[in-house]
């Protein structure tokens, strides 16, 4: 083989080591966005209108997960969901110490944790990693979908205020780094849920382009339109100065109407 094969070998091992390393830094830090809803219950003293379902798909999740990257051997993998499953464990701890009442969680508690008890069983004794990396790829695929009826609300309201932004630009980053190191270990149970995943934050992110984040009030979409309406009718009223420059032969356009509509749309 060729010395420029090798070279890029290199590179691709050195590019899936970094790689690595984002997809565990921003892995970890999405698994801590539990922290603000434990404080949240916290301050209510109940867990009144917040879901502990999310807690006890991440526990189940990421304890499969776990369990892939040891049967797999990789490191990235043992390394996120270590810490994902013990955060999520303290999470549901934390939800069924603040539940009232208590015996509905902790019968889905108890549930998920026979659920993980026996998926350890069985894989002690068929060790075969196609059908549990199927059985993390359906868990993951449940987690991406579960968003799906909150969207129903953001059309059916036309409003994107049920949509956290951080939360949707956070699932895409990582989504694309998971997607992408799936793609590079050729690994299709790690690659399909999270393209999924990708595709979906996409879709979120671009109803904050077309709808507006409070009710009432203006989207993206809109601004733009009103910036490039705005420049027309100053073009028209002659409210405008230009400047054209000799090299490029670019008409400069400016005017005090598009630069106030300008400002109103950053704010």
């Amino acid at each position: 083989m060729s010395p420029y094969f090798f070279q890029i070998n290199m590179d691709l091992q050195l590019f899936l080591q970094v790689l690595s390393c984002c997809a565990i830094i921003t892995t970890i830090a999405l698994f801590l966005c539990g922290i603000p809803i434990c404080i949240e219950i916290m301050r209510r003293k109940g867990t009144k209108d917040i879901s502990g379902v999310p807690f006890l798909m991440g526990l189940l999740g990421g304890s499969f997960w776990l369990r892939y990257g040891f049967l797999k051997d990789d490191s990235t993998m043992i390394i996120v969901n270590l810490v994902g499953v013990s955060l999520f464990a303290i999470y549901c701890l934390f939800y069924l110490a603040f539940a009232n009442p208590r015996c509905g969680f902790a019968t889905k508690l108890t549930m998920v944790v026979s659920l993980i008890g026996a998926m350890a069983a069985w894989v002690e004794y068929n060790a075969n990693l196609n059908y549990l990396g199927i059985a993390c790829m359906t868990f993951n695929i449940l987690n991406f979908g579960s968003p799906l009826a909150g969207l129903g609300v953001v059309l059916r309201k036309r409003c994107c205020d049920t949509l956290p932004l951080p939360m949707c630009i956070a699932n895409l980053l990582v989504s694309s780094q998971w997607f992408l190191y799936g793609n590079i270990v050729r690994d299709a149970y790690i690659m399909v849920p999270n393209g999924i995943g990708m595709a979906l934050a996409v879709f979120q992110l671009s109803l904050f382009v077309i709808f507006p984040r409070q009710e009432n009030g203006k989207s993206v979409a809109s601004h733009v339109v009103g910036l490039f309406s705005a420049r027309e009718e100053d073009v028209e009223k002659g409210d405008v100065t230009s400047t054209q420059t000799a090299s490029t032969g670019i008409s400069l356009v400016s005017g005090k109407k598009l630069m106030r509509k300008l400002s109103e749309t950053l704010e």
